[in-house]
């Protein structure tokens, strides 16, 4: 017979015994998180931008102008959230500044050879509408240094009754919308911008405990204007990327969380064509420094990449046009949130790069 004293040491013996084994799994599973991380395939940024002028966290969000009658005219708009926007041509010389306030992120399509321009700005909680005529783009902001952005410009501002943090432009049923989210808040606004209206409303808690707070809000967005969805993510510890019917606003599923393949915050999002409905979806990883590769018709995780000293990246977009000799396969625009001992900048990358990248991975094809 087994005494009280033997028995409880044995009880505690397999108490140890599984502990230690539980440890062991939970040491063995984020060594495993981390060799995926320190493995990602890693590319080198092609050229970058001068600095923003505002030092610490202040360069955020990107937008690219094709230039489809001289590629290497092409822009690059990008914000520096606590004054304005910076513009740039694609070797990163600085072409334009104009202080808007804190524009956070910035989004544009080109409708009718005009460049809809749609902001972000927490200065004044609105949603900035500005509309450019494409024709001669880039000499006009080289002839305009300084308050490019001015009255003589059709513009809006509409006032959104909440305290604006991300936005996104794209098409529903062929008018032009953008999304518009809310900071510490569960608010996405989606405004119709011919009627210059809220036509819809996506409110992105689940429950109580999913309630927003400061750092958990949704702020990159992007429309898949071919497939009709509007993707969108979410930062924090409950840190997501969601895929939205863009016409309906119904949810069609969670595409990635910080139980899956997201380290840290998912920040900025693009779409990366490769034709009208198949390509890629870009998502920011920023705790891992990386950057996720998902199928834009499944939604399905395809592989990561990191950028050569690019760390903490916040918003970023993308194009599949090429520009010759350069990048033949388009380029991707990141923010790169140290960049030191200099400001905040942003960073161009081949897109023929990050594509090889990932046709090398095991079991992977175009």
């Amino acid at each position: 017979m087994t005494s009280m004293v033997t028995h409880y040491l044995l009880v505690s013996d397999i108490a140890t015994k599984f502990k230690s084994h539980l440890l062991k799994a939970i040491f063995l599973l984020a060594l495993i998180f981390q060799s995926a991380s320190l493995f990602a395939d890693k590319v080198d940024y092609v050229f970058e931008t001068e600095s923003v002028s505002s030092i610490g966290d202040a360069a955020d969000d990107p937008a690219i102008w094709f230039n489809q009658a001289n590629p290497t005219k092409s822009l690059i708009f990008g914000t520096d959230k606590r004054k304005g926007i910076h513009v740039y041509d694609i070797y990163g010389k600085e072409l334009s500044f104009s202080e808007l306030g804190a524009t956070n992120n910035i989004d544009l399509r080109v409708i009718d050879k005009n460049v809809h321009l749609v902001i972000s700005n927490r200065s004044s909680s609105t949603l900035g509408y500005w509309i450019f005529p494409e024709s001669n783009l880039f000499k006009y902001f080289s002839d305009h240094p300084t308050d490019a952005f001015t009255e003589d410009i059709t513009h809006y501002h509409l006032e959104a009754n909440m305290n604006v943090y991300g936005v996104c432009m794209g098409f529903v049923n062929g008018l032009p919308f953008a999304a518009l989210t809310e900071e510490e808040g569960p608010t996405v606004q989606i405004w119709n911008l011919i009627s210059k209206e809220v036509v819809g409303e996506i409110n992105i808690i689940v429950d109580e405990e999913d309630a927003p707070k400061s750092g958990n809000e949704a702020e990159g967005c992007v429309f898949d204007d071919e497939n009709s969805r509007l993707l969108i993510s979410r930062e924090g510890s409950k840190g997501y990327l969601k895929a939205y019917e863009s016409d309906s606003l119904q949810m069609i599923e969670v595409v990635d969380s910080r139980d899956g393949n997201i380290i840290g915050d998912p920040e900025g999002v693009a779409i990366y064509k490769t034709s009208d409905m198949e390509g890629y979806i870009i998502l920011s990883s920023q705790g891992g420094n990386e950057f996720n590769l998902y199928d834009r018709k499944s939604l399905d995780f395809v592989s990561k990449f990191k950028i050569n000293s690019v760390e903490d990246t916040d918003g970023l977009d993308v194009t599949n046009e090429a520009v010759e000799g350069i990048f033949p396969k388009g380029f991707l625009v990141v923010q790169d949130g140290r960049n030191l001992p200099s400001n905040q900048n942003f960073k161009l990358v081949s897109m023929e790069e990050v594509l090889k990248k990932k046709l090398s991975a095991p079991g992977l094809s175009n």
